[in-house]
């Protein structure tokens, strides 16, 4: 078992947490930098790493044009697995609207019992790029804390594949796991769907497809919730002065705003080929009509996260329809700290956060 830091710190995120209300009585959990209490500043490891790839980027002459393998293939994104006990894993065809199948991964600790609660996670990438071997860290790790079964579906990519075709294969994966919950030893009333970035949106997307209620709760992490352009946002505002950040940081915090803002230039040509248009409620949750319909809904956001204001402000419209929804902020970080299981302690936090509200799932 590897981790890069003092396990300490994720307890102390977790005792130093506090609450924000803002003006339209939104309750923000923050969860602090374990170990700076300065205002608006990034993460040590978050700069550290930050640092690290501008400096790698200096000497790499990038292509102008948009690289579907630079989004797919990245060596970078290193983590390590933290479990120490038993996790199984099994991989499974699911088949999908009788017309194809998808690879899924199921992890969970060896059991015989029947009736487990299950977390169904949609791995983000910008609709594009994500797979098992990235993530198989974190869902272990979830599976080892939650007592769960944590089903990871591949589901189709673009460009390749465009929409609607990733969110079949994820609504399809969470109807297969309903349907056969006896036989997977899931408990049918205790299915959470999980999702980080674009996987976020699809779980959203998911959630409006979800006529029946089959979901009971959704954890976001820094989702994709409105894809409209800047100049024409609906009900909030974006701009770089809602990121306060310390002068000796602000260069690099605005760095990791930008790798995200700058990206949703192809969403157009390389998710949606035409398909429909962004204000879809399945490409932007945000102009979705019934959200009163959600179940209990968890948004985690990161404080230099271009996503981030789009965000808190789909949390203030669930507020709004009286959903249960809980809004996080990981205070320091930037898009993606999921991806750091192991050497960013936040990564570690948010697995134990997500692992204990599956646990307790219906109670």
């Amino acid at each position: 078992m590897n981790r890069l830091y003092d396990k300490t710190l994720v307890s102390d995120i977790q005792r130093k947490q506090r609450t924000t209300v803002d003006s339209a009585g939104l309750v923000t959990m923050l969860k602090p930098i374990p170990d700076d209490d300065r205002q608006n500043v990034l993460d040590p490891r978050v700069l550290q790493i930050a640092a690290k790839k501008k400096e790698v980027h200096k000497h790499i002459s990038f292509a102008p044009k948009y690289s579907l393998r630079a989004q797919r293939y990245r060596p970078d994104k290193i983590n390590y697995d933290l479990t120490e006990t038993e996790v199984v894993e099994d991989e499974v065809l699911i088949p999908i609207n009788n017309d194809h199948l998808i690879d899924a991964f199921f992890c969970s600790q060896p059991s015989t019992r029947k009736d487990r609660p299950a977390m169904i996670f949609l791995h983000g990438g910008g609709f594009t790029a994500g797979d098992y071997g990235l993530y198989r860290n974190s869902m272990r790790f979830l599976a080892e804390k939650s007592g769960g079964v944590i089903i990871f579906p591949e589901y189709r990519l673009a460009p390749e594949n465009p929409f609607p075709c990733g969110l079949d294969d994820c609504w399809g994966t969470i109807t297969w796991v309903y349907e056969n919950a006896e036989t997977l030893g899931i408990d049918a009333n205790k299915i959470m769907v999980a999702g980080d970035s674009a996987g976020g949106n699809l779980s959203l997307a998911c959630e409006i497809r979800d006529e029946n209620r089959i979901v009971k709760e959704l954890f976001l992490l820094y989702p994709s919730v409105d894809s409209t352009p800047l100049d024409k946002l609906a009900g909030y505002s974006w701009s770089y002065d809602q990121y306060p950040v310390i002068e000796e940081h602000k260069e690099l915090a605005v760095n990791r705003i930008e790798r995200i803002k700058s990206g949703g230039g192809t969403l157009g040509n390389i998710y949606l080929q035409g398909r429909t248009d962004y204000k879809d409620p399945f490409i932007s949750p945000v102009y979705y009509n019934n959200l009163d319909k959600f179940p209990r809904t968890i948004i985690a956001a990161a404080e230099y996260d271009f996503l981030r204001l789009g965000s808190d402000h789909f949390a203030r419209l669930l507020k709004q329809q009286n959903v249960d929804v809980q809004n996080v902020q990981y205070l320091g970080c930037d898009h993606g700290f999921l991806d750091g299981l192991g050497i960013v302690p936040q990564a570690e936090e948010i697995c134990l956060f997500m692992a204990d509200e599956l646990q307790n799932l219906g109670k």
